[in-house]
């Protein structure tokens, strides 16, 4: 099939008729499927985060490490947890401009700067876990290997993470271009 076959096709398809009131169910947060799936895993994780930092103190000997040790755990988790809070929000309210290229443009512009602190919290996440984790403990030549996989782990993950936003990203603004074009 040609492309001008498909756009043709395409403009000829009936638009079904909906009410203001039917749009306006549709787009209620709690109706939409993503965000349900997003606020569930946002209970999960806080829940979990939460139970973690209730009793890591006296299971994980926090009380035998030094309270910078212990902030910089607690520190890096509740920013974890703030952001995906924030990104929830974000994913909450997309559209934001006079028209639907101004709101994909701005769109845009908002996950350039929510994929770069994604990434960097992610780190400091990582940072975080590492350093309560591994601090106070003798290293030996077999350790090292351990400590080595880990770090190892931690940055293969934070490399896929970067690499989904970045083809988020591409994604987007290949969108912002093709929906340029049409106009």
């Amino acid at each position: 099939m040609e492309l001008d076959e498909l756009k043709s096709d395409w403009k000829n398809i009936p638009i079904p008729d909906k009410t203001k009131e039917q749009f306006s169910v549709m787009l209620k947060e709690n109706n939409h499927p993503v965000l349900k799936g997003i606020r569930k895993q946002l209970v999960i994780e806080i829940a979990g985060w939460t139970a973690f930092l209730i009793c890591y103190y006296s299971m994980f000997d926090g009380d035998q490490k030094p309270l910078i040790i212990n902030l910089i755990l607690i520190v890096s988790i509740l920013i974890s947890m703030i952001h995906n809070v924030s990104g929830y929000n974000f994913a909450r309210y997309l559209v934001d401009g006079e028209s639907m290229l101004s709101s994909l443009e701005n769109y845009f512009s908002k996950v350039k700067w929510f994929a770069i602190l994604s990434v960097t919290f992610r780190i400091m996440f990582a940072i975080g876990l590492l350093s309560f984790f591994s601090y106070n403990i003798r290293f030996g030549p077999e350790k090292y290997l351990l400590v080595a996989i880990v770090i190892f782990m931690f940055l293969i993950q934070i490399f896929i993470h970067r690499r989904i936003w970045l083809r988020r990203l591409r994604l987007l603004r290949q969108t912002i271009e093709d929906f340029g074009d049409e106009k």
